[in-house]
């Protein structure tokens, strides 16, 4: 009898207890808890941690403390994210329709207001920041005998170049004149782009205060405002990111909704996807994953679904390769994608020296960088041993397969050497409580000498406040505001917000979602974890917000549920 009862206790209690919900928030609460402590350690270890209380006093940890530590954390996140999730699932259905209708011309209204307001800060940081590749890719432009390469992308290097080269021709003095057109254009595009997430977070969110506060977001965020007004071109590239992947969320609802779905919304799809490749090149790997997950996955949607990857992809080569025989482009450098095999064979050889490498394998590495070299490392920023490697691509190319197996081998030998120089390199875009720095400063932004030099900002109160956020992370200093500046913060966001379509069941969110995580995942193979390089996860914020505050859709709109009419998946109206 008292077997019986216990059986039917535990019937009892999983029949409230949904494992599959359970088994998801263990494992993102494993992978947040992983994140946590080794990020924690490192931050440590390079004095970049932005704490200052208990975690800066525990400082570093021995091997079963890291274990204990990882399991606290594992056991304090699954318990908060259940109840979350749950809290949050337990609302959406209290709340009622999936989307509703938003106020009459907010789109039109919000992109104005946002020009207005990004145009006040243009003006009072005069003329805009000229940073990072604006330069290398001006020459290319505004100078017939400097060479176009691919080394940026070339739709980026005619735009920022010709529009900074009529300015020239218009007022010759300097290039003042130049930038502050270009970042004028940006501005206008990032409005538009801005305006528009406003309008869906109004939509679907069924919240206006969550509107407002997006809005607000877009207006008032440091590291949003910054890039906008600044020649970069992540810029341009996560706006139209941002608006691929609202697109996209409207379609992949439209497929469940509708039975036939506008073209319009596909070409629209389609030419804001290609135009993410076309200013920058690693997005189109993400989208041939995404081709090919959707070729895998999906059911009776997948024809167009796979048609509109598929076609971004060739819509990409087609014009990539037009603009480089026009152009008479050189190919770039293959050293980019290869900035963590090169940071992991200097981190062996800083590490363990020569002793690490038999005579024939030394004589290999030193045909392809020089000794003294590698003793350059950082662990943080591949760009020095990157540009060595590249100076000798020549004996890399000739015998490729020969140093594939040289690095695979010495991977296979040292493990751990391997893991925590990817690690190193990578830890400060997935851990928020670390500062952007490696061995010559503060990376947060780049305010350039010629920006000392030539600019002249109208309100120098507003162009300080910037500067000391690159000159000191002035923004470490506020606990919870600090978490709008980081990159970790916003990546643990859109990681919980992908979980939480999970715990839904709700494709729209996860396939959503999907292709920027997959964004983010390509820039782990680069060679430093730029703030510049995710900003498609601070303009997605707002939109991971609306996705967790959401209604929740009727039932027959939900993956693996039953209709209502006969209990049975309704195969057309899954994603």
């Amino acid at each position: 009898m008292n077997i019986h009862k216990a059986k039917k206790r535990c019937r009892a209690v999983s029949e409230k207890i949904d494992l599959r919900k359970v088994g998801l928030v263990g494992v993102i609460a494993f992978m947040l808890a992983l994140m946590q402590v080794s990020g924690w350690q490192r931050s440590m270890k390079y004095g970049t941690s932005v704490h200052s209380g208990l975690f800066q006093k525990i400082g570093i940890l021995e091997g079963w403390q890291c274990v204990l530590a990882g399991g606290l954390a594992w056991a304090v996140y699954g318990i908060l994210l259940y109840a979350a999730f749950s809290f949050l699932e337990s609302r959406s259905i209290r709340v009622g329709n999936c989307s509703g209708e938003e106020p009459r011309h907010l789109w039109l209204v919000c992109s104005g207001l946002l020009l207005v307001i990004y145009a006040v800060y243009l003006i009072g940081c005069y003329p805009g920041f000229y940073n990072y590749d604006g330069g290398a890719q001006l020459v290319q432009v505004m100078y017939a005998e400097v060479p176009y390469n691919t080394h940026h992308p070339l739709l980026h290097t005619l735009i920022v170049g010709g529009i900074i080269t009529l300015g020239y021709h218009l007022y010759s003095a300097d290039l003042t004149f130049g930038v502050f057109l270009y970042c004028f254009f940006q501005i206008c595009v990032c409005a538009v782009g801005f305006g528009y997430s406003v309008r869906f977070v109004c939509r679907y969110a069924r919240t206006k205060i969550l509107a407002v506060l997006t809005f607000v977001f877009y207006a008032i965020c440091p590291p949003i405002v910054m890039f906008s007004i600044s020649t970069t071109k992540d810029t341009l590239c996560g706006v139209a990111l941002l608006a691929a992947v609202l697109k996209l969320y409207e379609i992949y609802r439209m497929n469940r909704e509708k039975p036939v779905i506008p073209k319009r919304e596909w070409i629209a799809a389609a030419v804001l996807l290609t135009l993410s490749c076309l200013l920058r090149n690693n997005i189109v790997y993400a989208v041939m994953a995404m081709a090919v997950l959707s070729a895998v996955f999906k059911k009776r949607a997948v024809k167009r679904q796979w048609c509109l990857f598929v076609s971004v992809i060739v819509l990409y080569g087609m014009i990539n390769g037009g603009l480089m025989k026009a152009l008479d482009a050189t190919p770039g450098s293959v050293t980019e994608a290869l900035s963590v095999p090169f940071q992991q064979f200097a981190r062996l050889y800083v590490e363990k020296g020569e002793s690490a490498f038999s005579r024939e394998e030394q004589e290999l590495l030193y045909a392809a960088i020089e000794p003294s070299m590698l003793e350059t490392y950082d662990p943080m920023i591949a760009d020095s041993i990157k540009y060595a490697f590249w100076r000798h691509l020549g004996a890399l190319t000739e015998n490729k397969w020969e140093y594939l197996s040289f690095w695979a081998r010495k991977g296979i030998q040292y493990p751990r050497i391997y893991l925590d120089s990817f690690l190193d390199n990578t830890y400060q875009a997935w851990y928020p409580g670390t500062l952007l720095k490696d061995k010559k400063g503060y990376r947060y932004f780049d305010i350039t000498d010629w920006q000392e030099e030539y600019g002249t900002p109208y309100f120098p109160w507003l162009y300080d406040f910037y500067r000391s956020i690159y000159l000191d992370a002035s923004y470490r200093r506020y606990p919870v505001i600090r978490l709008f500046f980081s990159i970790g913060a916003m990546l643990w966001a859109a990681l919980i917000t992908w979980f939480y379509g999970l715990w839904k069941k709700d494709g729209t969110i996860c396939w959503t979602l999907l292709l920027v995580l997959l964004v983010c995942f390509t820039f782990f193979g680069g060679p430093v974890s730029d703030l510049r390089y995710y900003l498609i996860l601070f303009y997605l914020f707002p939109v991971c917000l609306a996705f967790l505050l959401s209604p929740s859709c009727t039932p027959d709109e939900r993956i693996g549920t039953e209709t209502q009419d006969d209990g049975k998946m309704d195969k057309n109206k899954n994603l």
